[in-house]
């Protein structure tokens, strides 16, 4: 998961800045996050195919992050300077209070079935995160 096409290649490395507001969910359920951090692609492919696997065609997920900042690194064992590392990973940075992702589930299915899938995603997330039902 990268960005298509981005205005540069390496970035520096982006800074949190906290200045954010609980964020309201659109659909059926949704997911917070309670501090600043950094998700990174492989995190968001993750959550996506657990989500993929509890909800069996029931329901659509909307993704409302997306990783376009650029980490670089350079390989072990190597002298200083000749240019900036290759690029090793993508990351997003995430405010306090914004919502990562929601569920949006078909008429059918049951609001219990999307919280419970948002609760077994806690886990593979590296910061605080709550779960939030549509009102």
């Amino acid at each position: 998961m990268k960005p298509k096409l981005t205005k540069f290649n390496k970035y520096f490395r982006p800074k949190i800045k906290n200045k954010h507001k609980i964020s309201k969910v659109l659909y059926t359920a949704g997911i917070i996050c309670m501090e600043p951090s950094f998700i990174t692609d492989i995190q968001l492919q993750s959550i996506i195919l657990t989500l993929k696997r509890v909800l069996k065609r029931r329901g659509k997920i909307i993704l409302r992050v997306f990783p376009h900042q650029s980490i670089t690194k350079k390989p072990i064992q190597t002298r200083m300077g000749k240019g900036k590392g290759s690029i090793y990973k993508w990351l997003q940075p995430i405010k306090a209070g914004s919502i990562i992702l929601e569920i949006n589930l078909k008429s059918n299915a049951s609001e219990i079935l999307a919280i419970n899938a948002l609760k077994s995603i806690e886990t593979k997330l590296p910061f605080k995160c709550k779960v939030i039902a549509y009102k």
